[in-house]
């Protein structure tokens, strides 16, 4: 059950806690820093956003407190791109989040965001987790690894590695064909090129345990049961399994099984976001970019990225306890926009073996 907070919205369970303490320090850095967010005339900004509203309260309110500007937080579950194009010069749109490097840069392809001049962003957030072309920029990331059961002897272990004969009939994975998995095969491609790529995705299918099905809270709790050695999975499903959220069954599966240092070969791990971007028509755009900009500080960072038990892209900011005992990943540094431009040629190649059937 959520717990109750100010101004009506709600603290889900990982928010409780370090979360919620981060809350507190977001408040008084909200009086620090008035002189730095605060407008000599109060806006009301709109957001649209893919990550459901109660989620996003606490820096909202946090951000009020600090500038003034109040915010307007619009759920817009699907079809983001949809919604704008469909609203023209006309949008309310202030301020896009999103979830994903595919609907990030689906933004950017349409036309509907604008360039993120801001000294702030390029110094809190690392280059690779920024659109090369200044129209985003990631909050949170989703590293994608290996999980194991936690009585496992498997050790740290490359991404290359996962079509190797020594895990025949091993591996649990959802549909090649999701996005989370479209993602993580278009980093391979970057990296390699599409015959080394082909290549590796016809030995992760001769690896299969069972045929891709589910998400990644199936492959979680397949490893806990022993139909399968490894998986493949975002750290933010097993965390959120772990915190108890989808029930006490999921939770005791969860806590069987640990994430494994995983990387590409001579790099880093492969990550996926939770990103922001200021719309192209947004009718508050110094207020927009003064909410994106404290979205970036270290406090509003540790509680934003707790919510859904993410990891903050700023240095500074402090991971949620459950986050820190999964593990420290260090993102690889392939561009995210880089990765975004393979995605087709990656889903092209997962239909040319086969993966699904």
């Amino acid at each position: 059950m959520a717990t109750a907070g100010p101004r009506g919205w709600t603290l889900p369970p990982s928010v409780r806690g370090g979360g919620a303490r981060a809350l507190g320090r977001v408040a008084a850095l909200a009086c620090a820093i008035v002189g730095g967010f605060a407008s000599a005339r109060a806006d009301e900004i709109t957001v649209y956003s893919i990550r459901e509203a109660n989620l996003i309260a606490p820096v909202v309110a946090a951000f009020t407190a600090a500038s003034g500007d109040t915010v307007r937080v619009e759920f817009v579950a699907d079809n983001l791109v949809k919604r704008l194009t469909s609203e023209g010069e006309g949008s309310p749109a202030d301020v896009l989040l999103t979830i994903g490097l595919d609907k990030t840069t689906q933004l950017v392809r349409h036309g509907l965001t604008q360039p993120l001049a801001s000294a702030v962003l390029d110094a809190a957030v690392p280059a690779n987790l920024r659109g090369g072309d200044g129209q985003w920029a990631a909050l949170a990331v989703r590293p994608r690894v290996v999980m194991t059961r936690k009585d496992s002897a498997v050790g740290p272990i490359d991404y290359e590695d996962l079509a190797g004969p020594a895990w025949r009939g091993r591996l649990c994975m959802r549909s090649p064909l999701h996005q989370n998995n479209i993602a993580l095969i278009a980093a391979f491609l970057a990296q390699h090129g599409a015959d080394a790529t082909e290549a590796w995705l016809r030995g992760l299918k001769a690896n299969l345990a069972r045929k891709p099905a589910g998400k990644d809270n199936d492959v979680i709790r397949a490893i806990a049961e022993g139909g399968c050695a490894i998986g493949i999975g975002n750290t933010v499903a097993l965390a959120q399994l772990r915190d108890g959220r989808d029930g006490d069954d999921w939770r005791v599966w969860a806590e069987q099984v640990r994430a494994v240092p995983t990387a590409f070969r001579g790099g880093g791990t492969h990550v996926n976001l939770t990103a922001v971007a200021i719309a192209r028509h947004a009718p508050h755009r110094a207020a927009a970019q003064r909410f994106v900009e404290f979205l970036a500080t270290p406090a509003a960072q540790t509680v934003f990225a707790a919510a859904e038990l993410e990891y903050p892209v700023v240095a500074a900011a402090e991971r949620a306890p459950i986050v820190n005992d999964i593990g420290v990943f260090a993102a690889d540094a392939l561009p995210i926009d880089v990765i975004a431009t393979h995605q087709q040629a990656a889903v092209a190649l997962v239909k040319k073996v086969g993966f699904d059937e």
